[in-house]
């Protein structure tokens, strides 16, 4: 874990560097928003309806990154697999998502967002049908998952730069609540879907395709009717204004380095609660209960990202020091629950998680992208999902490992040690620093 924590400061580093180099564009940039931002045209309204469709696209990749969450026991019985192989199927998505958000953080590929997200549509096509294929057969699962991750790694940034470039500021945090809309959608479908209509591991994906398909038809026609807008809100050209707000003249100020890498912990230590609650706590309750009610087995998952989503809009904004918090509370409630086999204890500990993870994730992202351009929002916004799903992947693995050879609670423990250190370390590193 200090490795990782290492290379998440040596990332934000390169990063500052990055957007240092870019900094005397800002003035030039924010100038050009501001003649945007006083006319309102066909051209804007077009690009608007391009911003939505896109935003639509976003959720439906997460949501088919979240639909095998649910299934996992039934591949496990199915197919005969251990706890170590379902958390590292569950980790596969999480390695074509972390490997395709280094290169997109890298490069200027969020210049090409439109192209972007129409390739990681496709790529989320061919991710449905490997799943398809890979009931009977694991390796074409593994296939499945890797390409789910890939196409919401070009997505998340991709659609980072769209909905910030048509809809200005409302829409700089798109990632997060994208990604948390996406993903308890996902897992209400598959539970739903395998619980009351036939072929539990397959139905859920005909579904999805067909969601997919409908997502790319709209991209599709929007993207033409606003081809000459959309390219110059992305690239800031001031060539042939189009007339679209989009975003207020101000933004918000770049952070200083440490209040960004707290930023950055942050958003880690909400998005990896993830890697335990959707990886290994649908195992845990189908052998606590017995139960054979996929909607039972997944209730903590669902439950979590629900709580997440509504969580920030029916409570008053939750300061970033106490969003943490609530993340190293939830982790000692997840272990006791455990320890106790206690059901409830689980559920009421996915709320309290659901509550740290619906403003820590969102919080974090918005500190690290204040007052960026488009183009570096959707550079950034990949690599804090590179950092947050790669710290998921090692952990959700290792406590895979750690049930696999020393039992449930053991393993679990083990997550909360973690949770409760990467806490403090949040905590640490913001303190007397954190934005309002």
């Amino acid at each position: 874990m200090l490795i990782t924590l290492t290379i998440i400061m040596i990332e934000v580093k390169c990063a500052d560097q990055r957007i240092a180099q870019r900094v005397t564009e800002e003035v030039e940039y924010e100038q050009v928003r501001a003649i945007y931002s006083s006319v309102d045209s066909p051209g804007s309204r077009l690009a608007a309806a391009y911003g939505s469709a896109a935003t639509v696209a976003f959720c439906l990749l997460v949501v088919g990154s979240n639909i095998p969450g649910p299934l996992l026991p039934i591949y496990r019985d199915r197919l005969d697999l251990s706890t170590v192989t379902v958390t590292a199927l569950f980790a596969a998505y999480l390695v074509g998502l972390v490997a395709t958000f280094t290169v997109v953080a890298r490069t200027r590929l969020p210049a090409y967002s439109t192209h972007m997200l129409a390739a990681a549509v496709a790529v989320c096509f061919a991710g449905d049908l490997a799943l398809l294929v890979g009931v009977d057969t694991v390796a074409w699962l593994f296939v499945g998952r890797v390409l789910v991750g890939v196409s919401v790694g070009l997505g998340t940034g991709a659609a980072a730069t769209i909905v910030l470039a048509t809809r200005g500021e409302r829409g700089r945090a798109i990632a997060a609540t994208g990604t948390l809309l996406g993903s308890f959608l996902g897992l209400l479908l598959a539970a739903v879907v395998a619980d009351i209509l036939p072929g539990p591991t397959t139905t859920v994906y005909y579904i999805h395709l067909a969601l997919l398909a409908l997502a790319a038809v709209a991209l599709a026609v929007t993207h033409a009717r606003s081809r000459d807008t959309v390219p110059h809100l992305i690239r800031g050209s001031v060539d042939e204004p189009t007339g679209f707000p989009v975003a207020e003249a101000h933004s918000p100020r770049v952070h200083s380095p440490r209040v960004r890498f707290a930023g950055f912990a942050l958003g880690t230590a909400g998005w990896a609660i993830g890697g335990v609650v959707v990886g290994l706590l649908p195992t845990v309750v189908t052998d606590m209960t017995g139960s054979g009610s996929i909607l039972v087995t997944a209730l903590g998952p669902i439950v979590l990202i629900g709580v997440a989503c509504i969580a920030p809009r029916i409570i008053a904004p939750l300061r970033s020091p106490v969003s943490a918090c609530a993340i190293g509370a939830g982790a000692v409630l997840c272990f006791l629950g455990v320890w106790m086999s206690s059901l409830p204890t689980i559920i009421v500990c996915c709320v309290v998680w659901g509550v740290g993870q619906g403003f820590a994730y969102a919080n974090g992202l918005r500190i690290v992208t204040a007052g960026l351009q488009p183009v570096d929002q959707g550079r950034i916004a990949s690599q804090y999902a590179s950092i947050a799903y790669g710290f998921t992947s090692v952990l959700s693995v290792s406590t895979g490992f750690v049930v696999s050879a020393f039992g449930m609670v053991t393993g679990l423990g083990y997550a909360a040690v973690v949770f409760v250190a990467l806490t403090c370390t949040t905590l640490s590193l913001g303190y007397r620093r954190w934005p309002d």
